[in-house]
């Protein structure tokens, strides 16, 4: 099942998913004080990152691993539900053939060149089991997972 892009959707559809009831404070943008524990943001945008601090658990983590310009954004719901925040950086500058760009644009231009990618996917899941994906990469040691690769229904 794919969730919603939409903010606000993306709340109530988590909301039905845990089995809570969306609260509505001052700001009337719903938010959770039981829904999941971890949220990992890969995009960092504004939007994003006030919506994940909105799903997040009292007492929850939000890891940001992707990066955009900052903003102001709604924190409110940072202190309120006393979250945590930790950033992660998996990629930076990288000097490849005397060449310094992003790692990211190294790796997009070796595939371009013909690098063949299908050897490091350990395993493949259609996107309505992207649970159990999301499982074999966290017990990666006992599943021997090192790329999953989700595959839309056709």
């Amino acid at each position: 099942m794919a969730l919603s892009s939409s903010p606000d959707e993306l709340v109530a559809q988590v909301a039905r998913r845990v089995g809570t009831t969306p609260l509505q404070p001052w700001s009337k943008r719903d938010w959770l004080q039981d829904g999941p524990a971890v949220v990992y943001d890969t995009i960092g945008s504004t939007e994003t990152v006030e919506t994940s601090l909105r799903l997040l658990a009292t007492g929850g983590t939000l890891v940001v691993s992707g990066v955009e310009p900052p903003k102001r954004f709604e924190w409110t719901p940072l202190y309120f539900k006393e979250l945590r925040v930790i950033g992660s950086n998996g990629f930076g500058i990288e000097e490849v053939g005397g060449v310094a760009k992003h790692a990211m644009e190294h790796y997009f231009d070796f595939v371009a060149a013909g690098l063949d990618l299908t050897p490091v996917i350990t395993h493949r899941f259609p996107l309505e089991r992207w649970d159990e994906a999301v499982l074999a990469v966290k017990d990666s040691r006992h599943t021997g997972a090192v790329k999953v690769l989700l595959e839309p229904t056709r």
